[in-house]
């Protein structure tokens, strides 16, 4: 059954493929000429071995006709207002002419990495803008290229001339100049694209992870498909609005194949339309609730939003449906294309949308970070419990090491605990009188326990590193072979720090934690996040950033003590 769902998964992302072909258009031929212009710097930079890139010229969107009225609502703001942005930042945000998203390898990671390019229409000085926002950074090289990274903040930049900006995560941008552009390979037809049109994005097919395992479960009809090289898609606003594409091949004979196949998956696709389509012919015609309504039954007035819409579905699923009857694919050479022309009305929503694209893009990394940080703060909450859980069970938070009769540290409070976050198979086969690294225990050690990996950590691959770790001794709630109850923290559960996720990574079974002494100072909690997540023990998580804390040395000692009675200052 399994195999079967994704084989039927693989068939309808395909069919999907063909839906998106319809925008596809080959290559002029001035794309190609062998005298066709330099690429500029910023497109020069994508690599070859990027898994894709999408480019936004904004200065020429938002000079198009499109853009247009909605241009004349926000000049209405007057050049004072523009002018105080442009004065506030650096590089000016009047300048800004391109922005560019590379997609990088994934490697070892499963989540996607990128770096964003800028481009500008004047030059700015970099080290007007190492200054402002990357003050405790260092200079770096890599692959020869020189690189600003500011590690307690998780960023770094690239200044590869004075208009322009490569920036992303603190290990994505040594990356990125790793691979540097060669050649630009299977995107060099596409970046000239780009040098002409206003959006245009690209996917390196044969860069895209576990392509050959979804292979395996495509018909043989559609295995052509495999072959292709990148699936380029782009926006034309000069007059008429022209969506468009490219999937290139590396042969004409994989082209022509791939025609076929392509042509193909539209007919899978339209009889995937067959299940919409009867859904909006039901909401249409009030058959689409539980009970079927009886001919000549009035309809609430609160069913004509479902009517109307279901119309609107109807009507653009029959339009679908007579596009992929007859798709208007072209082969040409290595590349397979076709495309289509909307209608004058559709020029302002798209150009909207393209200059929403390019305002987005440079958000991308801002939104991957925050939903990083949010899923460590829920790591933290699932530690929380399960020490809550551990102590209803013993009567005490569990002791920051399982160790022998004499004393010795063996095990980590994190396989103590094991039991209480779903690991009960991995706590029962390991031995409690054997240290972390044993011949017996080394194989389980070095698994990969989901809730002790923090997603915003980069442990070079070896994932059963981990960084959230206990301060111990001290007057802190723990010690080496005894912890306190939570009934004995004076202070409160909700003034008492129970975890943190900071410092060095460590393997999640090593009794390796914070020890805690009041008189002397504490190792450097910013790193390397550059912002401290605190679980505290009434089993609440609070984020706190060292910068902002008039004296974030005191903070944390008091916050680490049990029982010290001091009032803690609001942060």
């Amino acid at each position: 059954m399994f195999r079967s769902s994704r084989r039927t998964l693989a068939v309808a992302l395909l069919a999907a493929t063909a839906v998106a072909v319809v925008f596809v258009a080959p290559p002029t031929p001035e794309a190609t000429a062998q005298d066709a212009p330099k690429l500029p710097s910023d497109l020069a930079l994508v690599p070859a071995d990027a898994v894709g890139f999408a480019h936004v010229r904004l200065a020429e969107v938002w000079k198009s006709d499109g853009m247009k009225e909605f241009r004349k609502i926000v000049e209405r703001a007057g050049p004072n207002a523009f002018a105080a942005l442009d004065a506030d930042f650096t590089p000016a945000p009047s300048t800004i002419d391109r922005v560019t998203t590379v997609l990088l390898p994934f490697a070892d990671k499963p989540e996607p990495r990128i770096v964003t390019i800028l481009a500008f229409s004047k030059p700015f000085d970099a080290a007007v803008v190492k200054a402002r926002y990357m003050p405790k950074a260092e200079e770096l090289k890599e692959n020869g290229k020189a690189y600003t990274a500011d590690k307690l903040a998780g960023v770094s930049a690239h200044f590869p001339d004075d208009r322009t900006i490569v920036f992303g995560d603190a290990d994505t941008v040594p990356q990125f100049l790793k691979l540097g552009g060669k050649g630009n390979g299977a995107f060099a037809e596409p970046l000239k694209a780009a040098m002409t049109k206003p959006l245009v994005a690209c996917v390196n097919v044969q860069k895209v992870p576990m392509l050959a395992e979804a292979g395996e479960q495509l018909p043989l009809d559609l295995r052509p498909l495999l072959k292709a090289e990148h699936v380029t898609l782009s926006a034309d606003l000069s007059k008429d609005v022209t969506l468009s594409a490219v999937v290139g091949f590396p042969t004409d004979a994989d082209a022509a194949a791939g025609e076929k196949a392509l042509r193909k998956a539209a007919e899978m696709g339209r009889g995937l339309l067959a299940e919409p389509r009867r859904f909006a012919e039901q909401l249409v015609t009030g058959t689409a609730g539980p009970k079927p309504r009886k001919k000549g039954d009035a309809r609430s007035l609160e069913e004509l939003p479902q009517a109307v819409g279901g119309v609107a579905a109807l009507g653009g699923l029959n339009t679908l449906d007579d596009i992929l009857a007859d798709l208007p694919l072209k082969t040409d050479g290595k590349t397979v294309g076709a495309s289509v022309t909307l209608p004058p009305w559709t020029a302002q929503f798209l150009s909207l949308g393209v200059i929403s694209a390019g305002v987005a893009l440079p958000a991308v990394q801002k939104a991957r970070n925050a939903a990083a940080r949010m899923q460590s703060m829920n790591n933290l909450k699932q530690i929380g419990i399960a020490m809550h859980n551990y102590h209803d069970a013993n009567g005490t938070l569990p002791p920051a090491a399982i160790c022998d009769k004499k004393g010795k540290k063996l095990l980590s409070w994190r396989v103590a605990i094991l039991p209480y976050i779903e690991q009960d198979n991995v706590y029962r086969q390991m031995k409690l009188d054997e240290p972390w690294d044993s011949e017996h225990n080394k194989k389980f050690s070095d698994l990969a326990i989901k809730v002790y990996s923090d997603p915003r950590a980069d442990t070079g691959g070896k994932l059963n590193l981990t960084h959230y770790k206990l301060f111990v001794g001290g007057g802190s709630p723990f010690d080496w072979l005894q912890s306190k109850s939570l009934a004995r923290i004076a202070d409160g559960t909700s003034n008492t720090a129970m975890v943190v996720a900071a410092g060095d990574p460590v393997p999640w079974a090593k009794p390796d934690d914070f020890e805690f002494d009041p008189k002397k100072p504490l190792p450097d909690l910013s790193k390397p996040f550059g912002e401290l997540l605190v679980a505290m023990c009434d089993g609440s998580v609070r984020l706190i950033r060292p910068e902002a804390v008039k004296d974030f040395d005191k903070l944390m000692k008091l916050l680490i003590q049990a029982d010290d009675g001091m009032v803690i200052p609001d942060f």
